[in-house]
C-alpha cells in the first residue's frame, strides 16, 4: 500500500507552490545517518538469513520515506504560514493605507464644500447689495418721475389758464396769442425803459455826491495843510485879541 501511495504521489507535479522545496529533495531531508545511495541489504551481509529477514525490509524504507514526506509537508506548511502572515501584514498596510486616503479625500472635499459655501456667501452678499442699490436708485428715479409728471401738469394747467384769461381779456376772442405776446412784450419794455431811467437818476445823483465829496475832501485837506503850517510860538493872547 506504502508503495502505490508512493507512485501516486510520483505521478503528481513536483512542486504544490513556486516557494515551496521540490519532492525531489526528499533524499536532502532524510535523517542523519540515511543516504541516497543504495543500502546493503541484509541478505549480502548476512546471507544465511535471506529468508528470515527478507519480510522486513519494505517497512523500513517505507517508515524513512514517510518520515521524509512529513518533513517537507512540515517545511511547506512553515512557508504556507509564512507567506500568510506576509500577505495578512501586506493587508493591513494597504488597508491603513486605503483608510488615510478616504480620509484624506473626506477631508478635501469638506475643505472645498467649506471654500465653496463662502464663496457662495460672498457672491449673495454682493448680489444683496447690488439689490439694495438697485432698489434705491428705483426709488429715486420714480419719486423723480412723479415729481417730474406733477410739474408738467402743473404747466399744463397754467397754460390753460393762461390761454383762457387771454381769450377772456380780449374783444370777443379777436385777439390772437401773438397779439398778447406784442402787448406784453411793450409792457415789459415799459417797465424796463422805467427801470432804466430811475437807474439814469441814481447814477446822476451819484455822481453830483461823488463831486461833492470830493471837494468837500480837498476843502478839509488844504485846512489841515494850513493848520500844520501856523508858528508854535505865537502866543494864545494875541490870537485871543485878534479874534
Amino acid at each position: 500500500m506504502s508503495k502505490n501511495f508512493m507512485e501516486s504521489t510520483d505521478l503528481k507535479p513536483n512542486r504544490l507552490y513556486p516557494a515551496l522545496p521540490s519532492l525531489k529533495r526528499l533524499e536532502f531531508c532524510l535523517p542523519v545517518g540515511s543516504s541516497s545511495e543504495k543500502r546493503p541489504t541484509v541478505a549480502e551481509s548476512h546471507p544465511e538469513s535471506l529468508l528470515e529477514d527478507k519480510p522486513s525490509e519494505e517497512p523500513l524504507g517505507s517508515s524513512e520515506r514517510m518520515k521524509a514526506e512529513i518533513l517537507v509537508l512540515e517545511e511547506q506548511n512553515k512557508e504556507l504560514l509564512a507567506i500568510n502572515k506576509k500577505w495578512a501584514k501586506e493587508y493591513r498596510t494597504m488597508e491603513q493605507y486605503y483608510k488615510n486616503k478616504v480620509q484624506h479625500l473626506k477631508e478635501v472635499s469638506i475643505q472645498s464644500e467649506e471654500e465653496k459655501s463662502d464663496e457662495e456667501e460672498r457672491e449673495n452678499t454682493d448680489r444683496r447689495t447690488e439689490v439694495a442699490e438697485l432698489r434705491a436708485r428705483n426709488t429715486t428715479l420714480t419719486h423723480r418721475g412723479q415729481h417730474q409728471q406733477e410739474e408738467i401738469r402743473r404747466l399744463n394747467k397754467a397754460l390753460q389758464e393762461a390761454l383762457l384769461t387771454s381769450q377772456q381779456l380780449g374783444d370777443g376772442g379777436s385777439e390772437t396769442p401773438q397779439d398778447i405776446w406784442k402787448h406784453q412784450a411793450e409792457t415789459y419794455k415799459d417797465d424796463f425803459m422805467k427801470e432804466r431811467k430811475d437807474r439814469e437818476k441814481l447814477k446822476s445823483k451819484f455822481l453830483e455826491l461823488e463831486k461833492r465829496y470830493r471837494k468837500v475832501h480837498s476843502e478839509l485837506f488844504a485846512y489841515k495843510s494850513q493848520v500844520t503850517t501856523t508858528p508854535v510860538h505865537c502866543c494864545s493872547c494875541t490870537n485871543r485879541a485878534k479874534k
